[in-house]
């Protein structure tokens, strides 16, 4: 009797097992496409994920979407042509790049009053942050053939060092550490990696053609770079510091980011889709966005990508189901 009992139980033990064990698959739906300013363009999140601020180039504000209601809640002046744009990791200061008038502008995150202008002169393209919000990383076209990046306490709003390299710097990671800086030049087609302690080049990686975007996986061990010129990502090693892979995708490839499961999200501002490719590069899904599509973020949580799209006016809102 002892036996059958225990044989039942495992048996049930065995049943329930099977009954939670099923991997769902990663799904990707819109939920809303929402108006903005004109000419969206970059984007950040808070550090809780309440809010998405959105640069709109063509009317010098900043869009506050409630990613809670998605609702576009108001707009704040963020100065002549803002881009770039970054919040601190306290959640307490927005920092947004001004690309003709060459300003950083530093903004109180909870009154969206202008606390400060940091002058970086050139065109100021993109920004980033480190991951404890000591330092700013301005990627910054310059003046003629050579970019370079602005290195910016994030305290004291000052300049603590330029940094050249290659033409046309639009976009910049820190590693989860805070210890290494990632820049892709569009302009020269390279990958620059820079030591954060040193603030000094420490390689220059080949990369396709015309390099636009940037993500790094949660790991910290890879990073993919979307190549609009080429239409593919580079796949490099960042334990060995070397491209390992290209992976075709679709056209012009923009912006791309990376879930903490490891799944790749990339815009592709040409054939104006959004692609999504699991770890090992399969194709999940492919949907069609608006006319131009630029940026895109994940929520902290990975269940919501929110697109900015510079022709329609509009942030394009979708829901991540199937996450393990």
């Amino acid at each position: 009797m002892r036996k059958l009992i225990l044989f039942g139980l495992l048996a049930l033990f065995t049943s329930a097992a099977v009954q939670v064990s099923p991997v769902k698959k990663l799904q990707v739906s819109p939920v809303k496409k929402l108006k903005v300013g004109k000419s969206p363009t970059f984007s950040a999140m808070s550090p809780d994920g309440r809010f998405l601020f959105v640069t709109n180039f063509a009317s010098d504000e900043v869009s506050v979407v409630d990613c809670m209601s998605n609702k576009s809640e108001k707009k704040f002046y963020a100065g002549y042509e803002p881009l770039g744009i970054v919040v601190s990791p306290l959640g307490d200061k927005i920092f947004v790049t001004n690309l003709r008038s060459g300003l950083v502008k530093v903004v109180d995150a909870k009154t969206y009053e202008i606390l400060d202008d940091i002058k970086v002169g050139g065109r100021p393209t993109n920004i980033a942050i480190s991951p404890k919000g000591q330092s700013l990383f301005v990627t910054n076209y310059g003046r003629g053939k050579i970019g370079r990046v602005d290195v910016i306490d994030a305290s004291s709003h000052r300049i603590t060092k330029t940094i050249e390299m290659g033409v046309r710097p639009i976009a910049a990671v820190v590693s989860p550490l805070g210890d290494q800086l990632f820049v892709v030049c569009g302009g020269s087609n390279e990958l620059y990696v820079i030591d954060v302690n040193s603030l000094t080049v420490k390689k220059q990686i080949p990369v396709g053609l015309s390099p636009d975007g940037v993500a790094i996986t949660s790991d910290g061990e890879t990073l993919y770079v979307s190549n609009s010129g080429s239409d593919d990502l580079s796949v490099v090693d960042l334990i060995d510091l070397q491209e390992l892979r290209r992976v075709r995708v679709g056209q012009k490839p923009f912006s791309i980011s990376v879930n903490q499961q490891g799944h790749i999200f990339v815009v592709e501002t040409g054939s104006r889709t959004l692609t999504v490719l699991s770890p090992d590069f399969e194709k999940i899904q492919s949907l069609k966005l608006g006319k131009k599509p630029i940026d895109i973020q994940l929520s902290p949580d990975s269940r919501h990508a929110y697109v900015t799209d510079e022709q329609d006016n509009r942030v394009l809102i979708f829901e991540i189901t199937g996450l393990i």
